[in-house]
């Protein structure tokens, strides 16, 4: 099977940013969007460790990265099942916050 190209992708869908993620998304087999969203998150972890150290570093890019799992998995560009894997680190990097504070 032949993958879409770009133009066959933007006459079919309206906005440009949605429609390239989408076809990033077609592409890749799914693995686009994934992977910008593990790199977000590793460079946010990279560039708070400095400065909050360990834990508020990873807890900081963990809750980042779950409302960015969130948004795209309603925007269907990740699967739920990828986005619930992203909620639960959200959730443990949310504990370690709280944990750390005590």
């Amino acid at each position: 099977m032949a993958h879409q190209l770009p133009q066959e992708v933007y006459d079919t869908c309206t906005g440009l940013v949605y429609c390239s993620f989408k076809w990033l998304n077609n592409v890749t087999s799914g693995f686009g969007m994934t992977g910008i969203l593990i790199a977000f998150q590793v460079i946010l972890y990279m560039a708070t460790i400095n400065r909050f150290g360990n834990t508020r570093a990873f807890g900081f890019s963990a809750m980042a990265g779950l409302f960015a799992s969130l948004w795209l998995a309603t925007m269907k560009l990740i699967d739920w099942s990828t986005a619930s894997i992203f909620i639960i680190i959200g959730v443990i990097g949310l504990v370690s916050l709280i944990l750390n504070e005590k």
